[in-house]
């Protein structure tokens, strides 16, 4: 399926956006999860007589490496998501992101009359979830990091070192091979594999002793002068990711790792307001430094 890949910059990253929010939105339980999603559904007409949609599912995902059925896939997605509704959430929630996940890799479903029906249908709702979700995290954030250990807040802000010899080589070895798989992608241009390794590349290893920035450069500025779009559309991949990364870190208390996404986001984006969630992700940053000037922490962090 790889050779399909593609870079389709407006419904390839709808889709991904809206793959993330349901995510999140799965964790914040049931009333939000009928008001955001199954209620839009239900309004626009989806819910049809119940069925076994987990077998439909099922089906689908094999039907999906047969590049023969493709041209079904998307109205029988739609199928499978009214019979999910009269069913229970969960399998709701687990259709509607496989639906998401199609669309954002296959450039044809993206272009299916029920695919474009069913990205309209959740824009609103994804929309007011996303600034509902933002400002529950932002408060959550600021009441726990104001409770975090100082010590804690300055580990998060280190950057990642490596320790023993053993760790320091496999680490290595991962960044080379990964990188490697990057050159592969770009030489075949592979655009969409390109940009979802080159995204996993940088959010992984963007704050390591060993990352090959300016090797990086070199790669985005290739594929850009033979695809235009490139990194607008590797930026809105990446900063989607962070930006998931960072809620899902706030919503599961994991607030070190929350901290370390909103330092790799400055780092990769050195404050371009441009860029996706930019807003959302300052007003976090700034919280942080505000908690590290009350608590005086900067010395503690030079030291480190």
């Amino acid at each position: 399926m790889e050779d399909l890949y593609t870079l389709t910059p407006s419904r390839s990253e709808q889709a991904q956006e809206y793959n993330r929010l349901l995510r999140l939105l799965a964790q914040a339980g049931r009333s939000n999860f009928k008001k955001y999603l199954y209620d839009p559904l239900f309004n626009a007409a989806w819910e049809r007589r119940a069925a076994d949609a987990r077998k439909t599912l099922e089906h689908l995902r094999a039907e999906l490496k047969n590049p023969a059925y493709r041209t079904t896939l998307a109205p029988n997605c739609k199928r499978m998501i009214g019979a999910a509704m009269a069913e229970n959430y969960s399998v709701l929630g687990d259709c509607a992101l496989f639906f998401l996940e199609i669309i954002q890799i296959i450039p044809q479903i993206g272009e299916a009359r029920e695919s474009i029906e069913f990205l309209g249908i959740l824009k609103a709702p994804m929309a007011e979830w996303q600034k509902v979700q933002g400002d529950r995290s932002a408060l959550t954030f600021e009441r726990e990091l104001d409770s975090m250990e100082d010590v804690k807040i300055a580990e998060a802000l280190e950057p990642v070192k490596l320790g023993v010899t053993e760790e320091r080589a496999r680490i290595t070895r991962e960044i080379q091979m990964l990188y490697q798989q990057i050159l592969i992608a770009s030489r075949t241009d592979n655009f969409k594999r390109a940009a979802q390794l080159l995204s996993r590349y940088m959010m992984e290893y963007s704050d390591s002793e060993n990352y090959a920035e300016k090797d990086v450069r070199k790669v985005i500025d290739a594929l850009k002068a033979r695809d235009r779009t490139f990194e607008e559309s590797l930026n809105q991949l990446l900063a989607t990711d962070l930006y998931f990364r960072i809620s899902q870190g706030i919503m599961k208390g994991d607030l070190k790792a929350a901290v370390r996404m909103i330092r790799k986001y400055a780092m990769i984006f050195e404050g371009n307001s441009n860029i996706r969630y930019y807003y959302e992700i300052d007003r976090l940053e700034r919280m942080l430094y505000n908690v590290i000037t009350k608590k005086d922490l900067w010395k503690v962090m030079k030291k480190a």
